[in-house]
Protein backbone atom coordinates (compact mmCIF):
# COMPACT_ATOMS: atom_id res chain seq x y z
CA UNK A 1 0.00 0.00 0.00
CA UNK A 2 1.46 3.36 -1.04
CA UNK A 3 1.45 6.07 1.62
CA UNK A 4 0.87 9.62 0.42
CA UNK A 5 1.83 12.84 2.18
CA UNK A 6 -1.88 13.64 2.54
CA UNK A 7 -2.35 10.47 4.59
CA UNK A 8 -0.02 11.68 7.35
CA UNK A 9 0.01 15.47 7.17
CA UNK A 10 -1.53 17.85 9.66
CA UNK A 11 -4.45 19.58 7.99
CA UNK A 12 -5.26 23.24 8.63
CA UNK A 13 -1.83 24.12 10.00
CA UNK A 14 -1.23 27.28 11.98
CA UNK A 15 0.45 30.01 9.96
CA UNK A 16 1.33 33.69 10.10
CA UNK A 17 1.59 36.58 7.65
CA UNK A 18 4.68 38.55 6.68
CA UNK A 19 3.43 41.43 8.85
CA UNK A 20 2.94 39.35 12.00
CA UNK A 21 5.30 40.47 14.76
CA UNK A 22 7.64 38.05 16.53
CA UNK A 23 5.78 38.35 19.84
CA UNK A 24 2.62 37.07 18.14
CA UNK A 25 4.62 34.32 16.39
CA UNK A 26 6.08 33.15 19.71
CA UNK A 27 2.59 33.12 21.22
CA UNK A 28 1.23 31.09 18.26
CA UNK A 29 4.06 28.57 18.54
CA UNK A 30 3.60 28.24 22.31
CA UNK A 31 -0.20 27.89 22.16
CA UNK A 32 -0.06 25.34 19.33
CA UNK A 33 3.00 23.37 20.47
CA UNK A 34 4.86 23.89 17.20
CA UNK A 35 8.35 25.01 16.32
CA UNK A 36 7.73 26.54 12.91
CA UNK A 37 5.06 28.36 10.99
CA UNK A 38 4.55 28.85 7.28
CA UNK A 39 4.43 32.51 6.29
CA UNK A 40 1.34 32.86 4.12
CA UNK A 41 -0.24 35.63 2.07
CA UNK A 42 -3.40 35.04 0.04
CA UNK A 43 -3.12 31.29 0.63
CA UNK A 44 0.40 31.03 -0.78
CA UNK A 45 3.48 30.14 1.24
CA UNK A 46 6.11 32.87 1.04
CA UNK A 47 8.51 31.53 3.66
CA UNK A 48 8.94 29.69 6.94
CA UNK A 49 9.78 30.97 10.39
CA UNK A 50 11.12 28.74 13.16
CA UNK A 51 11.50 29.15 16.88
CA UNK A 52 15.25 29.23 16.23
CA UNK A 53 14.78 32.12 13.77
CA UNK A 54 12.87 34.03 16.46
CA UNK A 55 15.46 33.33 19.16
CA UNK A 56 18.43 34.34 17.00
CA UNK A 57 16.71 37.46 15.63
CA UNK A 58 15.84 38.66 19.11
CA UNK A 59 19.19 37.67 20.55
CA UNK A 60 21.19 39.57 17.93
CA UNK A 61 19.13 42.75 17.64
CA UNK A 62 18.24 45.39 20.16
CA UNK A 63 14.54 45.29 19.22
CA UNK A 64 11.42 44.28 21.12
CA UNK A 65 9.67 41.21 19.66
CA UNK A 66 6.51 43.25 18.97
CA UNK A 67 8.57 45.62 16.80
CA UNK A 68 10.09 43.00 14.52
CA UNK A 69 8.07 41.58 11.60
CA UNK A 70 8.22 38.04 10.30
CA UNK A 71 9.20 39.38 6.86
CA UNK A 72 12.50 40.56 8.37
CA UNK A 73 13.39 37.13 9.71
CA UNK A 74 11.66 34.33 7.76
CA UNK A 75 13.50 31.97 5.43
CA UNK A 76 12.72 31.81 1.72
CA UNK A 77 12.53 30.08 -0.69
CA UNK A 78 10.72 27.18 0.92
CA UNK A 79 11.04 23.47 0.26
CA UNK A 80 7.53 22.00 -0.02
CA UNK A 81 5.69 18.91 -1.15
CA UNK A 82 2.25 18.08 -2.51
CA UNK A 83 -0.50 16.18 -0.74
CA UNK A 84 -0.45 13.41 -3.36
CA UNK A 85 3.34 12.98 -3.29
CA UNK A 86 4.64 9.62 -2.15
CA UNK A 87 5.87 9.78 1.44
CA UNK A 88 9.34 8.64 0.33
CA UNK A 89 9.66 11.76 -1.85
CA UNK A 90 8.90 13.92 1.21
CA UNK A 91 11.51 12.04 3.26
CA UNK A 92 14.09 12.53 0.53
CA UNK A 93 13.29 16.25 0.26
CA UNK A 94 13.56 16.72 4.04
CA UNK A 95 16.97 15.07 4.04
CA UNK A 96 18.24 17.05 1.06
CA UNK A 97 16.89 20.36 2.37
CA UNK A 98 17.88 19.63 5.99
CA UNK A 99 14.43 20.55 7.29
CA UNK A 100 12.19 18.77 9.78
CA UNK A 101 8.92 20.15 8.41
CA UNK A 102 7.50 20.77 4.96
CA UNK A 103 4.47 22.80 3.96
CA UNK A 104 2.06 20.75 1.85
CA UNK A 105 0.53 22.49 -1.16
CA UNK A 106 -2.38 21.59 -3.40
CA UNK A 107 -2.36 21.82 -7.21
CA UNK A 108 -3.10 25.57 -6.96
CA UNK A 109 0.01 26.12 -4.78
CA UNK A 110 -2.16 26.85 -1.73
CA UNK A 111 -1.23 25.64 1.75
CA UNK A 112 -3.32 22.62 2.77
CA UNK A 113 -1.15 21.04 5.47
CA UNK A 114 2.20 20.43 7.10
CA UNK A 115 4.20 17.22 7.27
CA UNK A 116 6.88 16.89 9.90
CA UNK A 117 9.52 14.35 10.72
CA UNK A 118 7.54 13.63 13.90
CA UNK A 119 4.54 12.54 11.74
CA UNK A 120 6.84 10.16 9.88
CA UNK A 121 8.49 8.79 13.03
CA UNK A 122 5.07 8.00 14.50
CA UNK A 123 3.94 6.28 11.27
CA UNK A 124 7.11 4.22 10.73
CA UNK A 125 7.34 0.64 11.89
CA UNK A 126 10.34 -1.61 12.41
CA UNK A 127 11.18 -3.97 9.59
CA UNK A 128 10.33 -7.54 10.62
CA UNK A 129 11.74 -9.25 7.59
CA UNK A 130 8.92 -8.01 5.39
CA UNK A 131 9.14 -4.84 3.33
CA UNK A 132 7.27 -2.06 5.12
CA UNK A 133 5.87 0.92 3.23
CA UNK A 134 7.56 3.24 5.71
CA UNK A 135 10.15 1.55 7.88
CA UNK A 136 11.90 3.15 10.82
CA UNK A 137 15.38 2.75 9.30
CA UNK A 138 14.40 4.97 6.37
CA UNK A 139 13.09 7.65 8.72
CA UNK A 140 16.18 7.38 10.93
CA UNK A 141 18.41 7.78 7.85
CA UNK A 142 16.51 10.96 6.95
CA UNK A 143 17.04 12.31 10.48
CA UNK A 144 20.76 11.59 10.18
CA UNK A 145 20.89 13.60 6.94
CA UNK A 146 18.92 16.48 8.48
CA UNK A 147 21.13 16.57 11.58
CA UNK A 148 24.49 16.14 9.85
CA UNK A 149 26.77 19.09 10.48
CA UNK A 150 27.87 21.11 7.50
CA UNK A 151 31.56 20.87 6.71
CA UNK A 152 33.39 23.68 8.45
CA UNK A 153 34.64 26.46 6.20
CA UNK A 154 37.34 27.36 8.75
CA UNK A 155 40.92 26.55 7.90
CA UNK A 156 42.96 25.15 10.77
CA UNK A 157 46.24 26.96 11.39
CA UNK A 158 49.14 25.71 13.46
CA UNK A 159 49.24 27.10 17.01
CA UNK A 160 52.93 28.01 16.69
CA UNK A 161 53.23 29.49 13.23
Amino acid sequence: MQILVGDLMTRTPRCCSPDTNLAAVAELMWANDCGSLPVVAEGHVLGMITDRDVAIALGTRDVAARNLAVSEVASAPVAYCRENDDIHAALHLMGESKVRRLPVLNDHDELVGMIGINDLILAARPTDGHKQELDDEEVLDTMRRICAHAKSQLVATPAHA
